[in-house]
């Protein structure tokens, strides 16, 4: 049986394994890319046009990510319309379920498309405003980000 502080020491690695793959994930590193370049309140009235019974997000400081998945689940994906990227950004501008901008970080379930600034999911629709960063990143990293 393991002694309290062998787990504890043991916790403590993961801990550090975990605070460095969201570091990673985090940092600027990544193939840079233009969202749309418009002023927040022009965004934020196309989407509502656009988006009309759709929930929507205008984000700001954004990451997409492509999450490095075994091939029989990115096959799994394919066969649902799926793609193994999400968005994750740390500016919520505009939320139109809560009509307005919103606190903290979002991260969305994976794309079913992208099209330019617009990244839809199986679930809502993201509007990536100004400049982001795309890069991969393993399945790890994306559940330590989950769990930061």
């Amino acid at each position: 049986m393991k002694s309290w502080s062998m787990r504890l020491s043991e916790t403590s690695k993961v801990g550090r394994v975990e605070a460095a793959l969201v570091a990673d994930l985090l940092s600027e590193h990544g193939l840079p890319l233009e969202g749309d370049g418009q002023p927040d309140d022009v965004i934020v009235e196309t989407a509502c046009a656009n988006n009309q019974g759709r929930p929507f997000y205008v984000v700001r400081d954004w990451l997409l990510l492509d999450i490095m998945v075994p091939s029989d689940v990115e096959d799994d994906l394919k066969a649902m319309g799926l793609q193994p990227t999400v968005v994750f950004a740390n500016t919520v501008v505009y939320d139109s379920r809560a009509q307005g901008s919103r606190a903290g970080a979002i991260r969305s379930s994976f794309q079913r498309m992208l099209d330019g600034c617009s990244f839809e999911s199986m679930h809502a629709s993201f509007v990536l405003a100004g400049p982001g960063v795309r890069k991969h990143v393993s399945l790890p990293a994306l559940l330590a980000l989950e769990n930061a």
